[in-house]
C-alpha cells in the first residue's frame, strides 16, 4: 500500500492536466503546465482564519450567526473549515487539488444568505466551486458540489 501511495503521489506531481467533474457526472478538462513541485507540508500555518463568511441572524434575543471560516493546516492542500448556525457548530477538513502552486481558497455567498460556497481560484484566476455549507431546517451541513482530480497527461 505504501508503494502504491508513493506512485500515486509521483503521478500527481508529474501531471499536466486538471479534470473537473461535478456530481452529475459531467467532466471538463483544462490543461495546465506544472513547472515546479510545491512542498506538501506548510511550516507555519496562519493561526487566524484566512477567509470568513458570516451573516447575522435576525433574532432579538440572541446574538446568533451563520458563519464559515477557513484555516490553514500543516498540510499545504488541506484546510480546516469551521461552521456555525445559531448554537450548532461543526468542522471538517477540505483537501484542495494540487495544481502546482499555493492553493488559493475562497469563500463566497451561495444562492441564499445561509449558504456559503467553498472554492478555489485556478491558474486563470477563475473561481471553482467545491463545497457548499448550508443551514436549513435548523441543520448545518456541508455538501460536495464538484469533484476535482489532477491526472498525468499520456
Amino acid at each position: 500500500m505504501k508503494y502504491f501511495s508513493v506512485i500515486f503521489f509521483m503521478l500527481l506531481l508529474a501531471c499536466n492536466s486538471a479534470s473537473h467533474t461535478n456530481t452529475n457526472g459531467d467532466t471538463t478538462t483544462s490543461s495546465i503546465s506544472i513547472t515546479e513541485t510545491i512542498a506538501q507540508d506548510r511550516e507555519t500555518p496562519k493561526p487566524n482564519a484566512i477567509a470568513t463568511y458570516e451573516v447575522k441572524l435576525n433574532n432579538d434575543l440572541n446574538d446568533w450567526y451563520f458563519r464559515v471560516k477557513l484555516f490553514e493546516t500543516n498540510k499545504r492542500f488541506v484546510y480546516k473549515v469551521t461552521m456555525q448556525y445559531q448554537e450548532i457548530t461543526g468542522e471538517d477538513m477540505i483537501e484542495f487539488p494540487n495544481l502546482g502552486y499555493e492553493p488559493l481558497p475562497e469563500l463566497r455567498k451561495g444562492p441564499s444568505d445561509l449558504e456559503c460556497i467553498v472554492g478555489f481560484l485556478d491558474q486563470n484566476k477563475t473561481f471553482r466551486e467545491y463545497k457548499l455549507v448550508s443551514a436549513k431546517n435548523d441543520q448545518l451541513k456541508i455538501t460536495t458540489l464538484k469533484r476535482y482530480a489532477v491526472y498525468a497527461k499520456e
